[in-house]
C-alpha cells in the first residue's frame, strides 16, 4: 500500500511539473493576459505613431516650399512620403512573415525615426533632394501604423477580430488630431538650436518614433503573429 501511495505520489508531481499547452510558448502567461499586453502596447504605440506622423507632415509643404523655393515643388515632399510608405510597405511585410510583428514594427519605427533625421538635417543644409530621401524613409511610419491593425487581430478571438482592430484604428486618431496642434510648440523647441522652425516637428516626430519602437521592441513578448501560428 505504501509502495503505491508514493508511486501515485510521484505520479501527480509529475503531471502538476508539467507546464499548462503553450505555457512556454506564452512565457507562463495566460493568453487573456498576453492579449490585453498586446493590445494596449498596440494602443499606446499607434497614438505615439499617429502623433509623430501627423506632427510632421503638418509642416511638410511648407519647409518643402522653403527649402525648393517654389510653391510649385511644396506638394512633392508628401508624395515622397506616400511614396516610401509604398515601396517600404512589401519588404517589412516580407519581415513580419519570417521574424514576427515585434522586429518588422520596431525595424519600420527606426527607419522612420532615421527618415526624420534626415530631412532635419535636409533642413538645415537645404539641401531638396536629401529631404525628399528623408520624406520616403519618414514613410515608414506609416507601414507600422497600418501593420498594427494585423497585430491586434493576430491573437485575437475570430468574433472580436473587427473590435480588436477598430480599437488600433481609432488610437491613431487621437495622436492624428493632436498631432498639428503641438506643430507650433516643436518648432519654437529648435530655433535655439539653428534648425529651422518647419523641421522641429520632424526632430520631435524622430523621438516620438524611437519611444513608440522601444515600447513595442518591450512588451510585445511574446510576439503576436509567431504565436499565433
Amino acid at each position: 500500500m505504501a509502495a503505491s501511495d508514493t508511486a501515485a505520489g510521484d505520479t501527480a508531481a509529475a503531471e502538476a511539473a508539467v507546464p499548462a499547452p503553450g505555457a512556454d510558448v506564452l512565457g507562463g502567461a495566460s493568453l487573456p493576459a498576453v492579449r490585453r499586453r498586446v493590445q494596449w502596447a498596440l494602443v499606446v504605440s499607434q497614438i505615439l505613431g499617429g502623433l509623430g506622423v501627423s506632427t510632421a507632415v503638418a509642416l511638410a509643404a511648407v519647409l518643402a516650399q522653403d527649402i525648393g523655393g517654389s510653391e510649385a515643388v511644396a506638394g512633392l515632399a508628401s508624395t515622397s512620403s506616400v511614396i516610401g510608405t509604398a515601396l517600404l510597405s512589401l519588404p517589412f511585410a516580407a519581415l513580419m512573415a519570417r521574424r514576427g510583428r515585434r522586429v518588422g514594427l520596431t525595424s519600420a519605427y527606426a527607419v522612420a525615426a532615421v527618415g526624420g533625421l534626415v530631412v532635419v538635417v535636409a533642413a538645415t543644409v537645404r539641401n531638396f533632394p536629401l529631404l525628399l530621401v528623408g520624406m520616403a524613409a519618414f514613410g515608414a511610419g506609416n507601414v507600422a501604423g497600418l501593420q498594427a491593425r494585423f497585430a491586434a487581430a493576430d491573437l485575437a478571438e475570430p468574433l472580436k477580430r473587427a473590435r480588436a482592430i477598430s480599437v488600433v484604428v481609432w488610437a491613431t486618431t487621437i495622436g492624428a488630431v493632436l498631432g498639428p496642434n503641438i506643430a507650433a510648440p516643436a518648432g519654437s523647441s529648435v530655433a535655439p538650436l539653428g534648425v529651422p522652425r518647419t523641421a522641429g516637428p520632424f526632430l520631435w516626430g524622430t523621438a516620438v518614433f524611437v519611444v513608440a519602437g522601444l515600447l513595442l521592441h518591450l512588451l510585445l513578448r511574446p510576439d503576436p503573429l509567431l504565436t499565433a501560428r
